[in-house]
């Protein structure tokens, strides 16, 4: 039977990943490492690399352990998200080897550095978004925080004013990518613009009447 709430369906997709043998989840972080720099590098159609906001990945999420030494070996800076009180995120510099710390407020790790609003990084090329599944038209459903709907909406009503929209990615398994329609959303969801997975990336194709 086919999930109906966004309830049962991350159920459904963390039963999945759970499944997953070491073996696979190695395989899968390497692929991902590949597309992932790869996404980010046509970003700016191969010129010199620009500023990549990721995550670091927990759990049984798609590995991002090879995806952040490759995109730092590329030359990319890159910041990976730090939780705030109020469902807020701030960013900080991840680099190789870099102290890393849990969260108080959530079960993820934290580089220690200093903390930065996104409106302070400067000129960030793209976003590296977890998600539990994502359909082809860009809708994106998280783990339920709602620290990323909240920075998603906020991204959404700064361009929306005449600020530069930055390109944001959801980042999944191959079969966490869904035909359009298929996921739950509400009108607060904010649609990704591109779907990253081990196979490669793809623009999300927003879905037509």
């Amino acid at each position: 039977m086919t999930p109906r709430t966004k309830s049962e369906w991350r159920s459904r997709l963390r039963a999945a990943r759970l499944s997953m043998d070491d073996a696979a989840r190695r395989l899968a972080a390497d692929r991902l490492a590949a597309a992932g720099a790869g996404w980010a590098a046509q970003l700016r159609g191969g010129s010199s690399p620009g500023m990549v906001c990721a995550f670091i990945s927990s759990g049984s999420e798609p590995g991002t352990g090879p995806l952040l030494e490759t995109l730092f070996a590329a030359g990319h800076p890159v910041f990976v998200p730090v939780c705030e009180p109020g469902h807020g995120l701030s960013w900080t510099a991840w680099t190789p080897g870099v102290e890393l710390a849990r969260s108080d407020l959530a079960p993820v790790m934290e580089p220690v550095g200093p903390r930065l609003a996104f409106s302070e990084l400067g000129a960030v090329d793209g976003i590296l978004l977890p998600a539990l599944a994502v359909d082809t038209a860009g809708v994106r459903l998280g783990q339920g925080g709602g620290y990323y709907d909240r920075f998603l909406a906020a991204r959404a009503a700064h361009a929306a004013g005449g600020g530069r929209a930055v390109p944001t990615a959801a980042v999944v398994h191959v079969g966490e990518v869904f035909p359009a329609g298929v996921l739950p959303h509400d009108v607060l969801d904010q649609p990704v613009g591109w779907l990253v997975t081990p196979d490669g990336w793809s623009p999300a194709r927003p879905a037509t009447r």
